[in-house]
């Protein structure tokens, strides 16, 4: 039954990550059909991280005192009433408001997932199951891409929220079915986020969770837009070398959990962050199209291989009873940083400048960041 959990655990996380993913292949679509700039364009994932932000600091209070399971089942309700909202919108405004539902729905899985699934399973195994929990991501990242190709090529852009809110519907159905209600410990309810605040691991990890995003999901959202708007490749192009450079990602997530289990959480982080971010100025100072698909297929994989670890980390600095709500304050801020902030600021750097300048400071950010992985000494 394990097994089987975990696997339900995976497809939850893949539709509530693939909310997220979708949006960046399918915005060149957008932008063109509401007439947008990119900083504009990039609003819409500011909106979304805004909304999922104010979810995942929600949760961490909410989830140990109403049960995790109820919370992740009210997140899904939530995200798939507003996955089909997009439907009916034509204006821009509208769909700011929207991508905040969207956000919020699917803020609400993670803080209650992590600590159930480090209840199922032994500390000393904690790395390799929630890396097999988070290529879900990793996959929603390769697949995803493909699948709205697939999806333009018969139905419009509204439909593929649309067959995504019917996924929800039916995943959050089975879940509720057979995933038996585990209450919270009586100690969970007294985390303290003043107490968190407090602790310097805690400020560690939010500045590496900001940076991770930033290299992930960050240049993730405006990828497309950078190869098909500044290097001229056709969008159908553009989205399969987008998925593709994706596909070592899997590979990836799953390896960095077993390295940390076997060599230590802060050994992992150094070598991601290093080699993340001299293949992100790579990306970058591309000076051929072979070079620029050879630092996209080295950058898009480990990009990924931090957040699995991340998560090991944040369990293994939290107790019991703050697990949850650790876990929702230190994604909230990489959320707002590297799915809100850092699009509408790698947009807002294409309209004065370009692309490959806001790609390039990236880059450098990642790789000052690795100093930051010392300082988790304890792990």
């Amino acid at each position: 039954m394990r097994i089987f959990f975990l696997g339900l655990f995976w497809s939850l996380w893949f539709l509530a990550f693939s909310t997220r993913t979708s949006l960046s292949p399918l915005l060149p679509v957008i932008e063109d059909e509401l007439h947008l700039s990119h900083a504009l364009a990039g609003g819409l994932y500011l909106a979304l991280s805004i909304g999922y932000t104010m979810s995942l600091l929600l949760s961490g209070f909410l989830a140990p005192r109403i049960g995790y399971k109820r919370s992740i089942i009210i997140g899904f309700v939530s995200l798939a009433a507003a996955l089909a909202c997009p439907w009916f919108a034509r204006d821009y405004t509208l769909l700011l408001g929207i991508f905040f539902l969207v956000g919020a729905g699917g803020g609400l899985y993670l803080p209650s997932a992590v600590p159930l699934l480090t209840r199922l399973y032994d500390a000393r195994h904690w790395g390799k199951a929630l890396a097999f929990h988070d290529t879900a991501a990793s996959i929603s990242i390769l697949s995803i891409p493909f699948l709205t190709t697939l999806t333009l090529l018969f139905l419009d852009w509204r439909a593929f929220f649309a067959i995504l809110a019917g996924a929800c519907v039916l995943a959050v159905a089975i879940f509720a079915l057979f995933v038996p209600n585990v209450p919270p410990q009586a100690d969970e309810e007294r985390g303290s986020l003043i107490s968190i605040f407090r602790r310097r691991e805690f400020w560690i990890m939010v500045v590496l969770w900001m940076v991770a995003a930033t290299a992930s999901m960050g240049l993730y959202s405006i990828m497309p837009l950078f190869l098909v708007k500044e290097k001229g490749i056709p969008l159908e192009t553009a989205n399969t070398l987008f998925g593709l450079s994706r596909i070592g990602g899997v590979f990836a997530t799953v390896m960095a959990g077993f390295l940390a289990d076997r060599f230590g959480v802060r050994r992992v982080l150094l070598f991601v962050f290093l080699i993340t971010g001299l293949s992100t100025v790579g990306i970058a100072l591309a000076p051929s199209y072979l070079f620029l698909v050879v630092m996209l297929f080295i950058q898009a994989p480990l990009s990924n291989g931090f957040f699995p670890v991340g998560l090991v980390a944040i369990s293994k600095l939290s107790g019991t009873g703050e697990r949850s709500l650790f876990t929702g304050a230190t994604i909230s801020g990489g959320t707002i940083a590297g799915l809100g902030l850092a699009p509408l600021c790698l947009g807002a750097a294409a309209d004065a400048w370009s692309f490959q300048a806001g790609i390039l400071v990236t880059g450098g950010i990642i790789m000052a960041a690795t100093f930051m992985t010392f300082l988790l000494r304890d792990l």
